[in-house]
């Protein structure tokens, strides 16, 4: 296919999805230059615009975003339902209207649709060990008509999803701007165009460059989604009597909870022609947008922006009405999962055989957990970037000990405060549910190379992100180093006079180590939910802070989590001799 050309070919929609609908998609790259041309497959025909006909027409969309597996939860007080709150609402929308012909529906995900559920491991670790993506089966159970790829649905591996594409996604999956991946191939497309109730309904995907993790071997390039849109969006308009960015960039460039690149939504919203969009569906960042109806601040360039939360406890609804030859969005609206009623008869006949196999997987015996109250969910949350702390100690000297058995030589370790989520049990048994609701995530371990005199620029710069007494707690990215490390915090009232001291590594002061290169272990996620605070810091306190992404580094092939739990698995458990205790590596006095 040429430069500047995209075909459009025909597809089977979702069986369970949008009634009376066709599914055509668009197949080429539209990263490379503006599309002069879409090509339909012979004998495509394309109905017209509704808005010629003298009827009104509706569109409903039903939308969620950042699941994150999150299809049920398991708790101490039995399974709690998610997805299947959700089918409830979504399978009432399309009964009301399914005789209706001026109404269609339409439910999609704005992607991370994977990593944080206990779901994750039945991806497994290669397509050889793939069993199955429980988001994607139960979303096509469900009737989702179409997603779009998030950051973290690429975590796992490019392979791995594209051997869940193909198993368990019923519908398609979009990404415009990503490109060049080969496992992926044929398996994602830049856009998507239905065809229900006689309503043209075009969607085109876009996914954030932010926080994703390179695949290896799989070449896979995120380009900039500002300059994508407007290759494809001209092109794709008059096609369209409703036209959708499904986007997972995140709300703005201001965003705070998730690192944003190139543009969010409210930027790619301003880049763009008023209005030549109808809405954008977005993701990301976790937002929940317009819980009281469509705010003004959510409008940019007469462009809705809507977005629902994170873990299946919003789903999003949008109507769009099309009348006297004019497209607009008229009701956006939020609705509480948890007040929603399950469905039964999908818990039962879909939901429920997943628990069964994942169950096992969660209850699993990891070994036996000391009592230390530096493990509670209470520390966690109040004290964890306060001081030293038994717990952090564990897992950054386990990440030395992970790393030097996989053949790298690394000095020293550190992870950012934002690790963990919540504690542990008291003491007692240990199992892979407890540890993996402390660390949901599927961070890769990264080699970093620093200077000491780097070093010392970084531990004094983590000087100023310690929580202080009297001082509102909120994300700064303060780290907790390995046992390698011993220094002290001398605070004072104003953050800029806070000092570290008596810097030391393995017993050696810092200064006599300045031209020394280290080799450090971190996680692919630091320091990433602290951009909101270091604007503040850089701006109004003139605090000197380092920007560590800049450092030279080299992501590993080794998941954080399971490296952590082949650890603690060969420790017996969360123990003393595993690192469990606080040794004074960080000692926080007042300044005299």
């Amino acid at each position: 296919m040429t430069t500047g050309t995209l075909r459009l070919i025909k597809a089977a929609p979702n069986p369970h999805g949008a009634a009376d609908s066709q599914l055509f998609l668009l197949v080429g790259n539209a990263t490379i230059a503006p599309i002069r041309e879409i090509v339909p497959d012979e004998g495509i025909v394309l109905p017209p615009s509704c808005s010629q006909l003298s009827r009104s027409c509706r569109l409903k969309i039903l939308h969620i975003n950042d699941l994150h597996g999150h299809i049920s939860r398991f708790t101490p007080q039995g399974d709690q339902p998610v997805l299947s709150r959700i089918v409830s609402r979504l399978r009432e929308v399309r009964r009301k209207h399914e005789d209706d012909p001026d109404t269609a529906v339409l439910a999609m995900s704005a992607g991370d649709d994977l990593v944080g559920a206990i779901f994750d491991e039945l991806m497994g670790d290669d397509p050889d060990s793939f069993a199955l993506h429980a988001g994607y089966r139960l979303y096509s159970a469900a009737g989702i008509d179409v997603s779009v790829l998030g950051n973290h649905d690429l975590d796992l591996g490019t392979d791995v999803l594209a051997e869940a594409i193909r198993q368990d996604a019923q519908f398609p999956v979009l990404s415009a701007n990503l490109v060049s991946c080969k496992w992926l191939k044929g398996l994602y497309f830049p856009a998507a165009l239905w065809v229900t109730k006689g309503i043209r309904v075009g969607l085109i995907g876009l996914t954030t460059a932010g926080q994703v993790r390179q695949p290896e071997h799989s070449n896979l390039q995120i380009v900039n989604p500002v300059r994508v849109i407007h290759n494809v969006l001209p092109a794709i308009r008059p096609y369209c009597d409703v036209l959708i960015i499904l986007s997972h960039l995140g709300y703005s460039l201001a965003s705070g909870s998730a690192s944003v690149r190139d543009a969010g939504d409210v930027e790619l919203a301003r880049s763009l022609p008023p209005g030549s969009v109808h809405l954008i569906v977005g993701g990301h960042t976790h937002h929940i947008l317009n819980e009281q109806g469509l705010t003004a601040n959510n409008i940019v360039n007469n462009i809705p922006i809507v977005q629902a939360g994170t873990l299946g406890r919003f789903l999003g609804e949008v109507d769009v009405t099309i009348r006297e030859g004019a497209t607009a969005v008229t009701n956006v609206r939020l609705t509480n999962t948890a007040y929603q009623p399950v469905d039964a008869q999908f818990e039962a006949k879909n939901v429920q055989p997943l628990l069964e196999i994942a169950r096992p997987l969660f209850t699993r015996s990891l070994g036996t957990i000391i009592s230390h109250p530096d493990f509670s969910t209470d520390a966690v949350r109040n004290s964890f970037a306060a001081g030293e702390s038994a717990l952090a100690n564990f897992i950054t000297d386990a990440l030395v000990t992970c790393c030097r058995a996989n053949g790298y030589d690394v000095d020293l370790a550190l992870v950012d405060a934002s690790i963990v989520r919540r504690g542990l049990p008291d003491k007692g048994e240990l199992s892979f549910g407890d540890w993996f609701n402390l660390m949901p995530f599927a961070d890769v371990l990264r080699i970093t190379w620093i200077s000491g005199e780097q070093l010392h620029h970084l531990i004094q710069d983590n000087a100023y992100r310690l929580d202080l007494p009297g001082e509102p707690h909120t994300e700064r990215g303060f780290l907790h180093f390995s046992q390698q490390v011993r220094y002290v915090i001398y605070t004072a009232a104003n953050r800029t006079e806070i000092q570290a001291a008596d810097i030391t590594v393995n017993g050696i002061p810092l200064e006599q180590q300045w031209d020394r290169s280290f080799a450090l272990v971190c996680t692919s996620f630091v320091r990433e939910l602290a951009a909101g605070w270091e604007k503040y810091g850089r701006r109004t306190l003139n605090l000197p802070l380092m920007d560590i992404s800049q450092v030279s580094h080299l992501d590993t092939p080794l998941f954080l989590r399971d490296e952590l739990v082949t650890y603690i698995t060969n420790q017996g458990g969360i123990t003393e001799e595993g690192g469990a205790k606080r040794d004074g590596r960080l000692q926080v006095k007042k300044k005299s």
